[in-house]
């Protein structure tokens, strides 16, 4: 019997690995908030390493492809999500896109790539809680003859098939370079930073250490804030409480940043100086707070949401008997009070990561309250 198909060429069965709602898309069209761009394909990407083979890799489709996300406690990866599921629903080869949430713990990760393993996919995808934990198990699976593709956080060794993502290290350097500029070498900082012990973190931290070296940058401490607004603002008001001057805040995300700068409005305390990435919701606050206050000034490097697209599409060209590079090095849009303009989305909620391949009508339905 021939299985029946939607408007999208999704299965019922594809349907339900997806879970509810992921059908619902307004459009199947990629376009960049500021131009209209395609964001993906307009990226600027370096290949780095080896050439994988295809050839080593190719099989007969249909196809079962595992995600291993290590968690989904912020907006970030709620988008990543709804990008990676409408990208699956596009491919006819592939019926079965199996997610499974690590909650944030390194030993649950571990255990659900095991289990992926043990369904015999055929490729996973991975965005590991713990560069040095996941290692081991995507090693096995590889070893198993399962394409690895780890994308976003970086995974210790090479025991995998592949890789998608920015140079976390890069981008701390960059953005520490930007702030030791803003605060013309000299200041005291805070810092905040992702989950406890993740290898995305602990590489940007190490470049802004690098870019602060020679300067008279102070750094007063360094928190986990996890990526999330709401907790960077309980943070950052102990900090506030703790120190009676910061100078500016380094963070390797924009909700923790935001959730800083609010801290700082709560506290009656002049925004200063602050990084991260290219969250709609600090946008928007220095769009609205920075002509009362002269020394806010924003320096951002954007994390693609749409690199879990390129990881299945690269998993899948494997699969398909395509070479791959060993690695994709995204290149991040930079993003200053002085072009934060044309990134800016005040009509779209502050969840909103603007380095997006998504419609302004899908981020609406996704983020709507």
């Amino acid at each position: 019997m021939r299985t029946k198909k939607n408007a999208y060429g999704v299965t019922r069965r594809q349907a339900i690995r997806l879970g509810a709602g992921t059908l619902g898309f307004a459009a199947f069209f990629r376009v960049f908030p500021v131009h209209g761009a395609d964001a993906i394909s307009n990226a600027k990407t370096t290949a780095a390493g080896e050439t994988v083979s295809g050839g080593k890799h190719k099989k007969k489709g249909p196809f079962r492809v595992g995600f291993s996300n290590g968690f989904s406690g912020n907006t970030w990866r709620t988008e990543m999500l709804y990008s990676l599921k409408k990208e699956a629903s596009q491919h006819k080869d592939l019926p079965d896109l199996i997610i499974v949430d690590g909650q944030g713990d390194i030993s649950k990760q571990v255990n659900d790539i095991e289990n992926l393993v043990s369904q015999n996919v055929d490729a996973i995808l991975c965005i590991a809680n713990s560069s040095s934990a996941v290692a081991p198990a995507l090693r096995d699976a590889t070893k198993q003859g399962i394409v690895t593709i780890p994308f976003n956080l970086p995974v210790d060794g090479e025991a995998w098939t592949a890789f998608i993502g920015t140079d976390p290290e890069k981008k701390g350097f960059t953005l520490g370079k930007w702030l030791r500029e803003a605060l013309r070498d000299s200041g005291k900082i805070v810092a905040l930073g992702g989950l406890p012990g993740n290898s995305y973190t602990a590489s940007a931290w190490a470049g802004a250490q690098k870019a602060f070296q020679g300067s008279n940058i102070q750094v007063l401490a360094f928190r986990d804030a996890y990526w999330q607004e709401d907790r960077a603002k309980v943070v950052m008001a102990d900090l506030i409480a703790a120190y009676p001057q910061i100078d500016g805040v380094w963070c390797d995300g924009s909700q923790d940043a935001a959730g800083a700068m609010k801290a700082l409005l709560a506290a009656k305390r002049p925004l200063v100086p602050v990084t991260g990435d290219d969250y709609n919701g600090l946008l928007k606050l220095y769009q609205e707070q920075n002509g009362n206050y002269p020394n806010f000034k924003i320096g951002l490097l954007s994390e693609p949401t749409w690199e879990g697209v390129v990881a299945l599409r690269t998993a899948l060209k494997l699969l398909n008997g395509e070479d791959v590079p060993k690695r994709q090095i995204i290149e991040p849009r930079l993003i200053t009070s002085e072009n934060y303009k044309d990134y800016v989305r005040p009509g779209l909620p502050d969840g909103v990561f603007v380095d997006t391949e998504l419609s302004d009508d899908e981020l609406k339905t996704l983020f709507k309250s």
